[in-house]
């Protein structure tokens, strides 16, 4: 019996790989912070998947994006099965998009958007949204994980065959997962996911996987009622609020980009018997960890307070080096003492020390061009105690940081 064994199926084509043959199928974008994210350009024959909240501004987004690729002569179709022509170009009017190059289809059926798409080809195709749409060669209802799956396959198989950038906006729920099934992420060459607090005007873009780019940078944006516009100094509105009691500085990694960030924190004793816990930006699990180990190590008991802690301007943070800020911020609400414009860094352990943070310097010379005066750090660290135009205060433990600011 011979080795090789028969199939059946088209022969193809074999050609040499080129690595600049790909340079004229990328589009420019015009926004710095969405091109940081996904490394300066938005590849042809690429699917993106676009998600975030109802209301956090996916569809502004796409809208001024499609704004700035017509402005290049780049034809872009805009399709839309939840919100008519009408609806779409009053956002477009709010938001100042308006060029001949921005087409409209307003569709529901996968397979009449696909029809509509290969009889009028775009450079870049929007989908608003994936959950809504419905293939009618597919069973199961719309939104279901037959039908995600499906369309997303679809459209896969499109941009490919016909070098069209798409992009599938997709809402999460609360709990930030997809609304559908996630396996729709593994399906796509880029995820994109905008987050923030639709009621505060700061809004983080995030790049859960590229297949073209590394998924190391953000993009910092401010909703206005035009739009979304790029964040160029995140700081300024912070260090203009942040010399209250109860609030703290820290500078956080997004992913490898350093972000001030300010902690607001609020004790109040009560009568009740259990007091309050309540925690926006930041995981309620972390501040009970964290007052626990005040509590034992620091000698500050506010177990019969109720505790309120906040990430200023609707943004979030779950790495472990804004710790001793969460703390300062504590500390500096129940004693009644302002800060004064300190920066604070360090992971404090369920022992009571305050262990090193990850790209230190990185944050401290960030520090620096913000121009704070004193930075606190862990007593481990101790080396960049030498660092020019600041004044560094280490600490051991948090007993070191609660005498400090009883000091004040």
């Amino acid at each position: 019996m011979s080795g090789k064994q028969k199939v059946s199926g088209k022969k193809g084509d074999v050609v040499t790989l080129n690595p600049r043959s790909t340079s004229h199928t990328r589009l420019s974008v015009e926004s710095v912070e969405l091109a940081s994210v996904l490394g300066g350009w938005l590849v042809r024959g690429s699917l993106t998947l676009l998600s975030g909240e109802p209301g956090i501004g996916k569809s502004t987004l796409t809208l001024q994006l499609a704004q700035w690729c017509a402005s290049e002569n780049t034809p872009v179709l805009y399709v839309s099965g939840e919100e008519g022509e009408e609806q779409i170009a009053g956002r477009a009017h709010r938001l100042g998009v308006s060029n001949p190059n921005i087409h409209f289809f307003h569709g529901e059926i996968l397979e009449d958007i696909i029809a509509t798409l290969q009889s009028a080809p775009h450079p870049i195709v929007i989908i608003d949204s994936v959950s809504v749409l419905y293939s009618e060669s597919q069973g199961g209802s719309s939104g279901g994980m037959a039908q995600i799956r499906s369309i997303a396959e679809t459209f896969m198989h499109f941009a490919k065959n016909t070098n069209t950038a798409v992009i599938l906006i997709g809402h999460v729920t609360k709990d930030g997962d997809l609304a559908g099934p996630k396996t729709l992420e593994h399906l796509v060459d880029t995820v994109l996911f905008l987050e923030g607090d639709r009621y505060q005007s700061y809004r983080v873009l995030r790049a859960m996987k590229n297949r073209f780019w590394p998924t190391d940078a953000i993009g910092l944006f401010e909703m206005w009622e035009n739009g979304l516009l790029d964040l160029k100094n995140p700081a300024e509105s912070i260090l203009k609020t942040s010399a209250q009691i109860g609030s703290a500085l820290t500078i956080a990694l997004e992913w490898n980009r350093p972000v001030i960030m300010e902690i607001e924190a609020l004790t109040h004793s009560t009568r009740f018997p259990y007091p309050k816990r309540s925690a926006r930006g930041i995981s309620t699990q972390k501040i009970e960890l964290l007052l626990a180990a005040t509590a034992k190590f620091g000698r500050i008991n506010l177990d019969s307070d109720d505790i309120y802690v906040n990430v200023s301007h609707g943004l979030s943070v779950g790495e472990p080096a804004v710790d001793l800020a969460i703390v300062a911020a504590l500390l500096s609400s129940d004693q009644k003492k302002p800060l004064n414009h300190a920066l604070f860094l360090g992971e404090i352990s369920l022992t009571g020390v305050i262990k090193p943070v990850a790209q230190l310097e990185k944050r401290i010379e960030e520090a620096k061009k913000l121009g704070f005066k004193t930075i606190h750090i862990p007593a481990t660290q101790s080396k960049f105690q030498s660092t020019k135009g600041v004044s560094i205060v280490t600490h051991e433990s948090l007993a070191s940081l609660v005498q400090w600011i009883k000091s004040l």
